[in-house]
């Protein structure tokens, strides 16, 4: 029975979404008008309503005409709700702005902008993403007011969080006025940062300068005193014929302060690969170390700075996405 119940529920939903989807079109900004607002009362409002009709059967049983006035004086009020409720949201212009990319894991935020034509401007509105917090704001005529309304993410990628419900219950709480806004917001969301092994640093031919060294290596780096255990090969034995001790060579190998983060270097699944890859890269800026990408067609040369962060974490988040999931990233900031 229950899966009947959800399988209906699907269907009924789906071909709801159709229908508003047909009067109100994807798109980046949309006005609230009668076309796109529903008005229905609330649980509230169907309570208000059963007491009503009860003191309305009361008066007309006793027949008191103070309490059929009350019960008229209440209905006159449910239908000037209706229309406070309906004209506290028309009018208002709902913009996508652009929206900052996140973590998976993470919720995202995406900025609108709305604004108000109404003369009393519009209180007590709500806006929510479906499975995302909700934001409530005030309005006031012809002041254009920016609000970050958050929806979580679960994947990397492109968020397309779906619907904008957008909801009011003023001015009594009994009216719900709402409307289902499809707007053309995305948001870039990295792969969730996982720690793992920091990959090797590479050998170079100069000594760079911010390099690091290790002993062991092919570059002749000094002399130091002969200690017994010494390997002979390592002995200066020019030095020695020309009676000026006995010395010893030191070799280092000497690592560029550059690193990479290499496709290759991790042996992992793509997922993992993609996550500890976006550690590191998080790290290396943090240490202010400067840091390339590698990545199958694709090679960054190595920086620093926020410019070079988010080309490294985005061509990590959209690293082998089909191709319906590929968009441009103007309306990403």
């Amino acid at each position: 029975m229950s899966s009947y119940l959800a399988g209906w529920r699907a269907n009924w939903e789906r071909r709801f979404y159709r229908w508003i989807d047909q009067r109100s079109p994807r798109a980046r900004q949309v006005q609230l008008t009668r076309k796109n607002l529903y008005t229905f009362p609330n649980f509230t409002g169907l309570l208000y309503l059963g007491v009503t009709l009860v003191i309305w059967l009361l008066g007309t049983n006793y027949q008191n005409n103070l309490i059929l006035g009350l019960s008229y004086l209440l209905v006159s009020i449910f239908v000037v709700s209706i229309l406070h409720a309906f004209a506290n949201l028309a009018g208002i212009t709902v913009r996508f702005v652009g929206a900052r990319p996140a973590f998976a894991g993470d919720p995202a935020s995406f900025i609108l902008e709305l604004n108000c034509t109404h003369k009393s401007g519009c209180d007590n509105l709500e806006l929510r993403w479906p499975g995302g917090e909700t934001q409530v704001i005030t309005l006031n005529q012809a002041e254009p007011q920016q609000v970050i309304v958050r929806a979580q993410s679960e994947q990397r990628g492109y968020l397309r969080p779906g619907r904008l419900l957008v909801q009011s219950r003023f001015p009594l709480g009994i009216i719900r006025c709402w409307t289902w806004l499809n707007l053309e917001a995305t948001a870039l969301i990295y792969p969730a940062p996982i720690s793992c092994d920091e990959p090797q640093a590479q050998a170079s031919d100069g000594h760079e300068e911010g390099g690091t060294s290790q002993r062991g290596g092919d570059d002749f780096s000094g002399l130091r005193d002969y200690q017994a255990g010494d390997p002979i090969k390592h002995i200066a034995w020019k030095q020695f014929a020309q009676d000026k001790g006995l010395f010893t060579k030191e070799y280092e190998a000497y690592f560029s302060a550059e690193k990479w983060l290499d496709w290759n270097g991790l042996n992992q699944t793509q997922e993992l690969r993609l996550s500890g890859l976006c550690y590191w890269a998080l790290e290396y800026e943090r240490r202010q170390i400067p840091y390339g990408l590698r990545l199958p067609g694709l090679e960054l040369a190595p920086a620093l700075g926020e410019h070079h962060q988010q080309a490294v974490l985005a061509a990590l988040a959209e690293f082998n996405l089909p191709r319906d999931q590929r968009r441009e990233q103007s309306h990403v900031r």
